[in-house]
């Protein structure tokens, strides 16, 4: 019986299976690009982080200066290589012939080797360096190494020593030992280029924005309106309106009353003497921080903002409000945002020691912020009620003005992030800027303080 062929299979030959490592090295690398993918994008938009409160390690990995390269991300860079990577892969198999697969290849190692070294470098920065670990950060470290071994295992060598790296026309197959040398050393400058820039360029983690007036298609000039070219049909109350909608808001906090600080025109209002404050609610400056007891920048800050009000005396007073990264007790953050344990609990608990014996409130900030975790919430109330009174504690924590302030931080906190688009703790309210995250000393508050508040540091202080 005669055998049929088929001969379509004869024009079109079947194209080769792909190898069983190849797919290994793409399903590893579709990992990476995917947690790198996130959290390029969550720096970029500054969003949370799924999972990770402000205490996290995740958080303290990605608010770190060891997050940033040159001023961007390392997650963009780190997608970007990842990327070329499996485009180099696909590319080794859609281009068999010896000179095209010896590029392709060429490719793959320099690219396999930074991102080998790469994951070599954070994950030496996580446990040396931070002790903290970022899941997602880890997550991708792994599967992109992973996947630079089995590429770097899977290296042809050319049958002939002879066959040069960079040829056309030979019909030889293989990278020679002196190339594979030549393209890790490339590969490991690209990893030096990461490292150096990191080390040399840091990033600065405190963000201030400045929100006094800023310029539209009205200006106001020596209190005159000057109607720009395209808007003279305005009248002067138009172009006041028009103004007044294209700035944003701004804090523009000041006395109304005396110990009344008014915030964003009237929206919120502070009696001094009614909020914890450090220094005196009759202080001729007033600034505001909000902070949250379980997050590791503000407990850095604390002894800074100590400090500095300490060396301004009567000149500065800082308002301490808590202010729960916790959707528990915070109904402005995102549905996303991972609950803090207990930090509404702290929260309130800081507000009734304030609100049972303001005298005994600096002790129990000071005892809450020592060390480098918050204290057990038993035990934080153990000492809350050393400090007040038992009975006192549990009566100042029926209060309801304890839940009534809690949100008016938050959602003070909330208008300050929309206002200046940066959600990091913690905040401070210094004149018409805001300023997000950690604070480097008490040299770089006196900076701000001069800056945005022209509160001249102290005599002696050599600023």
């Amino acid at each position: 019986m005669s055998e049929k062929i088929d001969h379509n299979n004869l024009s079109h030959p079947t194209r080769p299976a792909t190898p069983v490592w190849l797919m290994w090295v793409r399903a590893l690398l579709s990992v990476a690009i995917v947690g790198a993918g996130y959290l390029a994008w969550v720096s970029i938009h500054n969003g949370p982080v799924a999972g990770c409160g402000p205490d996290s390690g995740c958080n303290k990995v990605l608010q770190s200066r060891w997050a940033y390269w040159l001023d961007i991300p390392v997650s963009v860079p780190a997608l970007l290589v990842y990327l070329a990577l499996l485009g180099a892969t696909v590319l080794l198999q859609k281009r068999p012939a010896p000179d095209d697969e010896r590029g392709s290849w060429a490719a793959i190692i320099v690219l396999a080797v930074i991102v080998a070294g790469a994951a070599l470098w954070f994950v030496g920065l996580q446990v040396f360096v931070l002790k903290a670990f970022c899941k997602f950060c880890m997550t991708a470290h792994a599967c992109g190494f992973l996947a630079a071994l089995v590429c770097l295992r899977q290296i042809p060598l050319a049958a002939d020593p002879d066959t040069r790296l960079w040829t056309t026309g030979s019909g030889k197959r293989g990278i020679p030992g002196s190339g594979i040398l030549f393209l890790t050393l490339i590969g490991l400058a690209g990893v030096m280029v990461l490292a150096g820039g990191q080390v040399l360029v840091q990033k600065e983690r405190n963000v201030v924005k400045n929100l006094r007036a800023g310029t539209g298609s009205v200006s106001k000039r020596s209190n005159r309106i000057v109607v720009l070219p395209g808007t003279n049909h305005m009248t002067e109350a138009e172009a006041l309106a028009a103004l007044a909608a294209l700035q944003p808001p701004t804090p523009n906090p000041r006395l109304i009353a005396p110990r009344l600080l008014s915030l964003y025109s009237n929206q919120f209002m502070l009696q001094l003497d009614a909020v914890p404050m450090m220094g005196s609610p009759d202080a001729t400056n007033v600034i505001v921080c909000l902070f949250d007891y379980t997050c590791s920048h503000c407990r850095a800050l604390h002894p800074i903002l100590l400090e500095t009000q300490r060396q301004f005396s009567n000149r500065l007073g800082i308002v301490c409000l808590p202010m729960p990264m916790s959707t528990n007790c915070n109904p402005f953050l995102p549905a996303q945002t991972h609950s803090v344990s207990n930090s509404c609990e702290y929260a309130l608990l800081g507000l009734a020691v304030w609100r049972a014996k303001p005298a005994a409130h600096r002790q129990f900030d000071d005892w809450m912020f020592a060390g480098t975790r918050p204290a057990a919430l038993a035990q934080a109330k153990e000492y809350a009620a050393q400090l007040v009174g038992g009975d006192k504690l549990q009566a100042a924590l029926g209060d309801p003005w304890l839940g009534q302030q809690v949100v008016t931080d938050c959602r003070l906190f909330h208008t300050n992030t929309v206002t200046s688009d940066s959600p990091a703790v913690p905040q401070l309210i210094i004149g018409d800027a805001i300023s997000s995250g950690p604070l480097n000393s008490v040299e770089h508050l006196m900076i701000l303080l001069n800056r945005y508040l022209g509160l001249a540091p102290p005599a002696g202080n050599g600023q």
